[in-house]
């Protein structure tokens, strides 16, 4: 009787490795559809890859000075500290020239627009419209598309 129940055991045992080597490769499987469903519902809201943003500077930069001014609060207490950079088309030669002729009505202008932005404004989100209407204000003012980019060097806000 001993002799009939050894063959039992040894079966049993094989029977429960193939289970579970079945049970390991359907995990791994299921795992890897997993991460490839979650990574291909998640591409949207990830940020782009850094090699794809590509800033190149194709003229030449002209400092409009720093800026300490009063931001439109209702308490009065809030101030921007802000160093400003343009970016003047490099094909014009004398663009750097003219740009520095016109600087009383840059920099006035920088100013106007920065102490006209709410706290709200002058967030990180909004940066990029904000330069956006001080290029195109300042390109509007001087008559000629000559400056590309405009540049904070410096970001202070208290």
């Amino acid at each position: 009787m001993v002799e009939e129940n050894t063959p039992e055991v040894v079966e049993k045992s094989s029977i429960d490795f193939k289970i579970i080597l079945i049970g390991l490769v359907l995990f791994i499987v299921a795992m890897g559809f997993s991460f490839f469903l979650m990574r291909s519902m998640m591409a949207p809201f990830l940020p782009e890859k850094e090699t794809e943003k590509q800033v190149e500077s194709r003229g030449n930069l002209v400092s409009v000075g720093e800026f300490t001014t009063n931001i439109n609060d209702i308490t009065g207490t809030r101030f921007l500290r802000v160093e400003v950079f343009l970016e003047v088309s490099e094909e014009n030669k004398k663009a750097t020239a003219e740009i520095e002729t016109y600087m009383p009505i840059i920099r006035d202008t920088v100013l106007t627009i920065l102490s006209s932005k709410t706290a709200a404004d002058l967030d990180t989100y909004n940066r990029e419209k904000m330069k956006l209407e001080i290029k195109n204000d300042l390109n509007r003012k001087i008559g000629s598309e000559i400056i590309q980019n405009v540049y904070f060097t410096s970001f202070i806000m208290q």
